[in-house]
């Protein structure tokens, strides 16, 4: 993170900072107070990353194992392919697991942020891979306004919402929206039950805005409802001081809006400190809940949220408008998910960990992927964003894996399965033959980047002989990524098998640094393989479609240099790294390398002057699969 411990090489910049900003250097002899709840004590920070410049990986090791799989690709012209909407602002996504499965909702607008009309769509999965189709779980919101003419014309509001989700004390699943913008006006809070068969129950206003001036509001008061358990399972979220906070920027203009919240400052406090926005919590084992939002915002309470700390800005904790998330692990500790800059792009996704759920160290990536965008739409910043995890109560998916869902560049809808204990190294020699795992199941100890129109599994290889892993793509705008750590070393040896069986765009190899810098780049491209020599592409061979190759690479990093075998035979010898640094993994994509940021900006440098939609974005291109086997290491 970009802020850091006082002992670091970085310190003296942290206490420059803390006394340009008129922080008390007292703040920290109070870790994990109100002053100072939680901090980032290491000195590995993320490169920073801005509109154009920086990288989509932040330059940071990966999580080890983690799974990128794409919840919903949008799509303007076959919505029978996407949402069935065919929107293309897709953002603020809510996770639960109930009974099963997993629950997943959002935003949608047809084109841009906050432009009407808009609705929250759900989709579900029992593995978190494979999603329904979503389907509308509240629907669009009208109401009839007369004109200065006195002609009746109907207005649209959009949907928002910080919340999604309730499991109540008797295990029902309520499901959470807002009829308006999170600025305090709208029409307000709605609620609905979703039953064990997935059908829906009515809608029922829970929190009506007194600033809505507009008429009639669309549904009835839940107190109406004539099923005594759903208005007893409202009254219980009602009754939870910490949890209702989730609701107060939608509200925050309501007379009632400090009792609301248990006392947590609804307007700027005297710091100048912005109100807190994006609301996100955990319990830690001493008893004392977490308040944390956007913009590194902070605050505390140890009377379950009947009073809470005024909002402090962590001094040694960064992140900037995008939400953070934070949570209790199941075998104990905590990870907290965030964009680690503060700059306009919201990119990488990281996590880092604590054992007390106030010291954090060691940050890694979660999401480094970061296609361009493929429709402009307002405030569509490039991106993994607005990143939620499970709320405590709402449910926990088998293992102990860490589940975040997210937007990307807020178009598509992603989510992340997340090792745990999340590791950022390998100690000793890989061996995978894939085998052993699961067909379609996890890619273990491999870091997936799977969507519909690029996937990455494991299946049955072509000769039906042996597991192998499948890359194949058909994305005219992304593609398949997958990588392996492996353990460092100044010698070692780097094999696998790969196998071709159609090739319509590059496959690239690449094996790089911790850093992702390239040592070693293989592209093979109209049946043609070249290897780098330095920073030099050289022809080394061909592949042929329909037979596995054996690539050998004998790496001395050391010298700088590496020696490639292909079937045994050597094709590349002293060839130079293309960076300085020593291997840390090895990525397959079937893509070209992309680093920049591509956010549609007009010249005038203004999001909302509007720009333009990427052609053929919504039709895939012909299939290219490939198979790997046998990945192997060795010093």
């Amino acid at each position: 993170m970009k802020g850091h411990g006082t002992g670091g090489r970085f310190g003296w910049v942290v206490v420059a900072l803390v006394a340009m900003a008129g922080i008390p250097r007292g703040v920290f002899a109070e870790l994990g107070g109100p002053d100072e709840p939680l901090a980032y004590l290491d000195d590995d920070v993320p490169s920073a990353s801005g509109y154009q410049d920086g990288y989509h990986h932040g330059r940071l090791r990966p999580a080890i194992g983690v799974q990128n799989y794409e919840v919903m690709r949008a799509n303007r012209s076959h919505p029978e392919w996407s949402d069935g909407l065919g929107w293309t602002y897709n953002h603020a996504p809510n996770l639960a697991y109930w009974n099963g499965r997993f629950y997943y909702h959002y935003l949608a607008t047809p084109v841009g942020e906050h432009i009407p009309p808009g609705v929250t769509l759900l989709s579900t999965s029992e593995d978190g891979k494979q999603w329904t189709r979503p389907e509308v779980l509240f629907p669009m919101g009208f109401w009839s306004e007369q004109t200065e003419v006195r002609e009746d014309q109907v207005r649209n509001l959009v949907m928002h919402q910080r919340m999604g989700f309730y499991v109540a004390p008797d295990g029902r699943l309520l499901a959470s929206g807002f009829y308006g913008v999170n600025d305090g006006h709208g029409m307000g809070r709605v609620m609905r039950e979703i039953h064990d068969d997935g059908s829906f129950g009515p809608i029922y206003f829970v929190k009506k805005n007194t600033t809505w001036k507009h008429g009639d509001f669309m549904f009835p008061d839940y107190t109406a409802s004539d099923d005594e358990g759903f208005v007893a399972a409202v009254d219980a979220f009602l009754d939870d001081r910490i949890r209702r906070i989730q609701w107060w920027e939608e509200h925050w203009l309501e007379p009632d809006i400090e009792e609301f919240v248990g006392g947590l400052q609804p307007v700027k406090s005297e710091e100048g400190l912005d109100p807190g926005k994006g609301f996100n919590f955990y319990t830690r084992d001493d008893g004392v809940v977490v308040g944390l939002f956007k913009d590194s915002l902070a605050t505390v309470t140890t009377d379950g949220g009947e009073h809470w700390s005024p909002l402090v800005r962590l001094p040694r904790f960064t992140w900037g408008g995008a939400k953070v998330w934070a949570q209790r692990l199941d075998p104990g500790g905590y990870a907290l998910v965030v964009n680690p800059t503060h700059s306009a792009a919201r990119h990488p996704l990281a996590v880092t960990t604590s054992d007390d759920g106030i010291r954090f160290h060691g940050v890694a990536a979660v999401h480094q992927e970061l296609p361009p965008k493929r429709y402009w739409g307002l405030h569509k910043r490039p991106g993994q964003q607005y990143v939620r995890g499970i709320v405590e109560g709402n449910g926990n998916p088998p293992g102990d894996d860490l589940w975040v869902a997210y937007s990307v560049t807020k178009e598509d809808m992603w989510i992340s399965r997340i090792p745990v204990p999340i590791r950022r190294e390998v100690q000793g020699p890989v061996a995978d033959d894939f085998d052993a795992m699961e067909i379609g199941g996890v890619v273990t100890d491999w870091n997936i980047y799977h969507g519909p129109w690029h996937e990455i599994e494991v299946v049955e290889g072509p000769d039906a002989a042996r597991n192998s892993l499948k890359l194949s793509d058909r994305d005219p705008y992304d593609y398949a990524a997958a990588q392996r750590v492996f353990a460092r070393a100044k010698q070692q040896t780097v094999a696998f098998d790969l196998y071709t069986e159609s090739a319509h765009g590059p496959l690239e190899i690449d094996i790089v640094t911790g850093a992702g810098d390239r040592l070693v780049r293989l592209r093979r491209e109209d049946g043609g393989l070249s290897a780098n020599d330095g920073t030099k592409d050289v022809a080394v061979s061909s592949l042929a479609e329909g037979r596995w190759y054996a690539f050998e690479f004998d790496l001395d990093a050391e010298k700088q240099v590496y020696r490639l075998r292909l079937n045994g035979e050597v094709v590349a010898s002293d060839a130079r790294f293309g960076a300085e640094g020593t291997p840390e993994r090895i990525e397959f994509r079937t893509g070209d390398y992309r680093a920049e940021d591509d956010v549609q900006k007009q010249k005038s440098g203004s999001e909302d002057v509007p720009g333009w939609d990427e052609p053929d974005a919504d039709e895939p291109t012909m299939l290219s699969t490939y198979f790997l086997r046998d990945f192997r290491t060795a010093r």
